[in-house]
This record gives structure tokens, sequence and C-alpha cells, in this order.
């Protein structure tokens, strides 16, 4: 991807004039991963900021025995490392995984301040970003309380296809990282799936999931 197609969709620098924003993509490093690569550790110095250029990535929260839980999946626009990178001694809270072929943009944190700096909207843009974070993290806890495994996937749905805009919505990911995510296990989102589509709900080709009844998909988890 070239380097002025990247970093154009972030928040970060909304409201720059096209000459800003071509200094500000000056100091980004473009980097590109192949599925399965990890692009940040837990533990690690949060020593600048990752964009999600292309393809998929997965903050993951391993334990000692090499499960895992998925917190976030991020696609194209989306940030890593916001909620750590303005502490002196901040640390990734979680890893970072490339889940398809990633293309991303990584920002050193000394360059992302003095860019702070000359351009103070870029500072409304990292709160912006955090509040988001916030969003997400609330919506995760609504997500997790739902009390099936119907209610969770028709919750996923429901805010994919928001996020998507359409009802033909692409599960981001492999239907293992999203069962991670939904936290239930794979055979049971496969199941339910296959449920919901002969129930004429949805209706599945690979990774593309068609909303047919989106009214049902909204009983099953109530008012949100």
């Amino acid at each position: 991807m070239s380097k002025d197609k990247r970093t154009e969709v972030s928040i970060l620098f909304l409201g720059l004039s096209p000459a800003e924003k071509e200094e500000c993509q000056a100091l980004f490093r473009a980097k590109d991963l192949v599925k399965g690569e990890l692009i940040a550790s837990e533990g690690d110095l949060c020593n600048g900021l990752i964009i999600i250029e292309e393809g998929e990535a997965a903050a993951q929260k391993y334990t000692h025995s090499g499960e895992y839980s998925t917190l976030r999946i991020l696609e194209h626009g989306d940030v890593f490392g916001e909620d750590q990178i303005q502490e002196e001694d901040g640390r990734y809270t979680s890893t970072l995984e490339a889940i398809t072929d990633v293309s991303l943009s990584f920002i050193s944190q000394n360059n992302l301040f003095s860019l702070v700096e000359k351009f103070p909207t870029i500072r409304e843009g990292l709160w912006k970003l955090l509040l988001q974070r916030i969003k997400q993290s609330d919506e995760r806890v609504i997500l997790l309380s739902q009390k099936s495994v119907r209610s969770k996937i028709s919750f996923f749905l429901l805010r994919l296809s928001e996020k998507q805009q359409k009802a033909c919505v692409t599960l981001p990911g492999s239907r293992e990282v999203v069962a991670k995510f939904l936290s239930i296990p794979r055979p049971s989102f496969s199941r339910e799936l296959s449920a919901m589509e002969k129930d004429g709900i949805l209706s599945l080709s690979g990774k593309m999931v068609t909303i047919l009844d989106k009214s049902s998909l909204q009983r099953e988890i109530g008012e949100i």
C-alpha cells in the first residue's frame, strides 16, 4: 500500500489540511505482516501507536497454558496502543496478533508527541480514540452479559452490521477468533449459526453472513 493511502482514515487527523496530513504521514513507518505474526506482545513497552491499514488483527489475552481470549478485533482504521502511549512507562496489556495478512502504520511515541505539540487537534483525536475504547468496553460488557449463545451472536451481528453498514456482513478472522471474542466454544458458535440459518434468521456463505430477519435478532437481546 502506498504511503499516501496509509493513515488517511484515522480519527487522529480529522481537521488537518492535506498538507498537514502529509507532514504527519511522513513520520509513520509502514509494515506488512502475514497471518499469525505477532504485532505487539503483552508486557512490552508501548513505544508507539499502531494503525491497522489493511487486514485484521486481534487483541488477545493469553494464559500460562497457552489458552487465549479475544478482547478486540481490529480492522481498517482501528488503532492499538492509544490507552498506554500517554504513560511514561506504559506497557501493552494484551497481545496483538495478525489474523489475516496485515498492513499497518506505526509512529513512535516521540514523533507522535511532536505532532501533538504542532497540531493540537491530534490531542483531541487521541481523546476521541480513548472514548471509543470506553464505548467498546461497555458494549463488550453488554455482549458478555447475554444469557444464551444465540443472544450473544445476535448482539454481535447487529453491531457488526451497524459498523459495516450493510445487512450482508463479513465475519472478522476465523470462527475460532469470533467464538473466543464471544466467550463461547467454537462448536457451539457454529451449531447456533446453522440453527439460526435453519430458522430463516440469516444465511451463511463462508465468512459471509446475510441478516434476513433483523427483528428476530433484536428480540433475542431486547432493546439496546
